[in-house]
């Protein structure tokens, strides 16, 4: 009799050599960590004995995960190196896709490339009130066990993966932040389509537990949403800090003609949503409070003349443009309190990382990261977004009254150790490998 070439009486491939060690190592680890991403334990002899059963059936083949962004963003690299690492380990190929800069992203310079990524073309489409940008996508995600995208209506190849996965294609993801934070019309079209979209995919990505709500609300399933906790990697910043001297700290600030300790920075874009003009008014209320009060201001964008201006005016604002490195490192170090009185996203990890408490306001369009803040504990936020005399207040506390400095820069410390790149990419990793199980 002769046996079908498709399969033997016990149902195993008759042209599959045995599993070596390595593959069955690697199919244990996928399903060990797919287990503990679902909630489940079991032995591990139990775990052996499926995948050696499973093993001759093809379960050590390796599938693949696709993440596709518009661009390749310098914070990001570290997130996605860690979570490679990580998904590698238990024998899932991470494959990231992304593309040059166009339009507006061009000119921001800071996007780099990796040599692993893969890099395809994208086009941009400009309309009347957006960008919309076409990445054809749809080989570079074919046979991937999922795919990841960013929630963004300005990607048109997310309506046709959407369509692809709702027809019984691969898996599909999101990754973002539910809504737009800052849209102009937050019950318009746009808005309104993107939660309609947001419960068309196999699972989610969401930044933080507020974002994790917003797509609950939507009426997706919260056991299909991993949270984030969206980061960026303070490692090297850390170190820088650490490198700091007090002569460092001395001669940046004879650099300004600052013989004070009541110091306060900004670091970040310089754009509408940042709200540079009433910071300006803010810190002639804090001089007034604090005589020897020093404002530094640190970044570009397109509102950098008005803190050239107030620089050109004021001999206690500085506008020092970008900084980096070390220097940067320095300038927060030397300062008392980060002040941001308009949008707050991801650099409340650098204030974090330093110390050094951020004092904000509760305008309606932070970005989600706000959440990290907690009023009190390890920065501030004052309830009326317009009141330029409590804000100045808050910060002129802050400069002078060590006890509130003491308690909020120690919890600043103990807060970054909660967001950390790390963090965030094994909470990623975790919930790719319960996607695909």
């Amino acid at each position: 009799m002769t046996l079908s070439s498709r399969t033997t009486p016990d149902d195993t491939p008759h042209d599959l050599p045995a599993p070596t060690a390595e593959a069955r190592r690697r199919a244990f680890g996928r399903l060990a960590l797919r287990e503990r991403a679902a909630g489940t334990t079991r032995t591990g002899a139990s775990l052996r004995a499926e995948v050696g059963a499973n093993a001759h059936a093809g379960a050590d083949a390796a599938p693949t995960v696709s993440f596709l962004t518009l661009v390749l963003s310098h914070y990001r690299i570290p997130f996605h190196t860690i979570v490679r690492d990580i998904l590698a380990e238990h024998g899932v190929n991470y494959r990231l896709i992304y593309s040059d800069p166009v339009g507006s992203d061009a000119k921001k310079g800071d996007t780099l490339e990796l040599p692993w990524a893969v890099k395809i073309p994208v086009t941009r489409i400009p309309v009347p009130g957006v960008d919309l940008y076409w990445q054809n996508a749809l080989d570079a995600t074919r046979g991937s066990a999922l795919t990841v995208i960013s929630q963004e209506n300005k990607l048109l190849v997310n309506y046709l993966l959407q369509a692809r996965y709702l027809l019984g294609g691969s898996r599909l993801a999101f990754f973002g932040h539910g809504k737009n934070y800052q849209a102009s019309r937050p019950d318009g079209w746009r808005e309104k389509l993107k939660a309609q979209l947001a419960t068309r995919v196999h699972w989610w990505f969401a930044y933080t537990p507020g974002v994790k709500k917003i797509v609950e609300d939507y009426g997706f399933p919260g056991e299909r949403i991993t949270v984030n906790y969206n980061s960026i990697d303070t490692g090297a910043l850390k170190g820088e800090l650490a490198a700091v001297t007090d002569a460092d700290i001395a001669a940046e600030k004879a650099k300004l003609g600052i013989t004070s300790d009541n110091i306060a920075i900004y670091i970040g874009g310089m754009y509408q949503e940042k709200r540079l003009p009433f910071l300006i008014d803010a810190a002639e209320k804090i001089r007034a409070r604090v005589p020897d009060f020093h404002l530094v201001m640190v970044g570009s964008g397109s509102h950098s003349e008005i803190a050239q201006i107030a620089a050109a005016s004021c001999d206690y604002i500085h506008f020092l443009g970008p900084r980096f490195g070390r220097e940067k490192a320095t300038l927060l170090k030397m300062a008392k309190a980060f002040v941001m009185p308009g949008l707050v996203g991801l650099a409340i990890i650098d204030s974090f990382a330093a110390g050094c408490p951020m004092v904000t306001t509760d305008v309606p369009y932070h970005s989600p990261e706000i959440e990290y803040l907690k009023d009190g504990e390890n920065g501030l936020i004052t309830s009326d977004p317009e009141n330029v005399t409590d804000y100045a207040n808050a910060v002129a506390a802050l400069l002078t009254d060590d006890t509130l400095q003491a308690r909020l820069s120690d919890g600043a410390k103990a807060s970054v150790e909660d967001y950390t790149i790390e963090r965030m990419a094994r909470n990623f990793a975790e919930g790719v490998l319960a996607a695909i199980a």
